[in-house]
C-alpha cells in the first residue's frame, strides 16, 4: 500500500533551515546525508501507512518490504559497515555531530528504522571506548564490513527492573544477570527484556553482573552470539508505534563463550565503557525526536499550504500562525541544544570525557527536552489538522506515537532527571 497524499508535493524547502551546524559537518558526511534522505524518501516514506501492520515482520513467511530496507539501508546505502572505524574496514570514524546528521536523516523516515538500523554502532562504541579491543574489532569486521546484514543488539533492560539497571548510583545491584568466569570462559544466566532489533540481530551485548567482584568491577558488557547454546528469544510485543524495531525477551540459560568477549579486557575500563555508552546513547537518541519533528513539520506544512479557512490559506490566519511560530520555535530550540551537546562530546579535551558525571547528565538533559519539544510539536501539528490529525491518511498520528516512545527509551526520563538533580543540585540519597 502506498501512502496517501491528501494535498499534493510535500517537498519542503524549509526542511534544511533549522540549526544543523553545517560547519561541524565534513562534506562526505554531507554527502551521506543526501544519500540517506534520498533513501528515505524513495524507501521508506512510500510505506510509511504499513509500517505499523508489520510488526510480526520477523515472524511472516517468505520476503516483505521489510527485508528490503533493511538490505538498501545497511549494505546498498552503506550504512552498516559506516559503524566501523576505517582502520578495521569500515567508512566510519565520524564525529557525535555527524553521527546525529545521519540519525536525524533515517528517523525522519521512520523511528522503528533508526532504532534498528543504529543498533550496532551502540555495541562498537562499547569495544572502542576508553580503548580499542582489536579481539572483538576484527571478530566484528569482517560481519559489519560484509555483504551480509548483521546486527549487535545491547540487551540491557530486565523485568523486574526497567532502566535502573543503568542507575550508576546502584552499583549494578540491580542487574540479575549473571556472569561468572570458569576458566577461559564466561558463563552467562539471565533474563533481558526490550532490546531493539533483537529478534534480527546475530549478537547481543549483554549487560551482566560478574560474580564475586565488588563494583566497579562487578559490571561487564559481554557479548553472546543469538544462536549460542542456552539462548532463547520470545516473539515480538507489540507497541503503539516504532512498529518494525522488534522488542522482547532473552533467556540465558549457562551460555558460554571465551572469556575475550568482554567489552573492555580491564574491569575498571569496562565500567567507564558502560557509563560512556549511556551517555553516548542517550545523547544519539535525541536525533530520533528531532528526525520525527523533521517529518512532522514537512507533512503540516504541506497541509497549511494547501487547507484553506473561511476562504483564506490555513497559514495566513492569526491563530494558527501562533502555533506554526510555537512550532518552528520547538524544532529550533530542539536542534540547537542537540548540535551543542554532540559539539562538548567531540572536545573530551575541553569538556571531559563521555564516562564523566557532567557529560551523563547533559546528555540526558537533551535527551529529556528534545523529546519533549518534540512531542509539544507533533501534538501542536495534530491539533491543528483536526480530524486529520488523528486518521492514518493525515500522517501525523503515526508520529505522535512514535515520538511518545523517544520520550521513555535509553532509560526513561525520571532517571534522567534525577541525574540532572544528582549533579546540579547534590542529590544523595535517591
Amino acid at each position: 500500500m502506498t501512502g496517501t497524499n491528501l494535498f499534493g508535493s510535500e517537498k519542503c524547502q524549509g526542511l534544511d533551515d533549522f540549526l544543523r551546524p553545517e560547519h561541524l559537518i565534513s562534506s562526505e558526511t554531507k554527502m551521506f546525508c543526501e544519500t540517506l534522505r534520498k533513501f528515505v524518501d524513495n524507501e521508506v516514506l512510500p510505506h510509511e501507512e504499513e509500517l505499523d501492520d508489520f510488526w510480526d515482520w520477523t515472524e511472516r513467511k517468505g520476503h516483505n518490504f521489510v527485508h528490503d530496507i533493511w538490505k538498501k539501508l545497511l549494505i546498498d546505502v552503506g550504512l552498516q559497515k559506516s559503524f566501523m572505524p576505517p582502520e578495521f574496514g569500515g567508512t566510519g570514524g565520524g564525529t557525535t555531530v555527524e553521527s546525529c546528521a545521519t540519525v536525524e536523516e533515517v528517523a525522519r523516515g521512520d523511528f522503528s528504522v533508526a532504532c534498528s538500523g543504529f543498533i550496532s554502532p551502540w555495541s562498537i562504541a562499547a569495544i572502542t571506548i576508553p580503548k580499542p579491543n582489536e579481539f572483538l574489532l576484527k571478530k566484528f569486521s569482517p560481519l559489519l564490513c560484509g555483504d551480509e546484514i548483521n546486527m549487535i543488539c545491547s540487551a540491557i533492560t530486565e523485568p523486574h527492573a526497567g532502566g535502573s539497571v543503568e542507575d550508576y548510583r546502584l552499583k549494578g545491584s540491580q542487574i540479575r544477570t549473571k556472569a561468572r568466569l570458569e576458566g577461559n570462559e564466561w558463563v552467562v544466566n539471565g533474563h533481558k527484556l526490550w532490546p531493539s532489533a533483537y529478534r534480527e540481530a546475530k549478537w547481543f551485548r549483554v549487560l551482566c553482573a560478574v560474580e564475586g567482584e565488588e563494583f566497579p568491577r562487578n559490571i561487564a558488557q559481554i557479548f553472546v552470539p543469538v544462536d549460542a547454546e542456552g539462548v532463547a528469544t520470545s516473539k515480538p510485543y507489540r507497541k503503539m508505534g516504532a512498529s518494525i524495531d522488534t522488542n522482547g525477551d532473552i533467556w540465558f540459560d549457562n551460555v558460554r563463550v571465551p572469556k575475550e568477549n568482554r567489552a573492555q579486557e580491564v574491569p575498571e575500563d569496562d565500567f567507564k565503557s558502560v557509563m560512556a555508552n549511556i551517555t553516548i546513547g542517550r545523547l544519539t537518541s535525541a536525533a530520533f525526536p528531532l528526525g520525527v519533528m523533521k517529518r512532522a513539520y514537512e507533512v503540516f506544512k504541506n497541509y497549511v499550504d494547501n487547507r484553506e479557512i473561511a476562504g483564506m490559506p490555513m497559514k495566513e490566519h492569526g491563530v494558527i500562525v501562533h502555533e506554526l511560530g510555537q512550532m518552528a520555535r520547538e524544532i529550533l530550540t530542539a536542534e540547537g541544544f542537540l548540535y551543542y551537546i554532540a559539539d562538548r562530546l567531540d572536545h573530551p579535551d575541553l569538556y571531559g570525557f563521555p564516562w564523566e558525571l557532567k557529560n551523563l547528565a547533559l546528555a540526558s538533559a537533551c535527551q529529556v527536552s528534545v523529546s519533549d519539544l518534540g512531542w509539544s510539536a507533533v501534538n501542536r501539528a495534530l491539533d491543528m489538522m483536526g480530524s486529520y490529525g488523528y486518521s492514518r491518511e493525515g500522517k501525523i498520528e503515526k508520529l505522535l506515537r512514535d515520538i511518545k516512545i523517544t520520550q521513555i527509551v535509553v532509560g526513561g526520563q525520571l532517571l534522567r532527571l534525577t541525574e540532572l538533580a544528582r549533579y546540579y543540585f547534590g542529590t544523595e540519597t535517591i
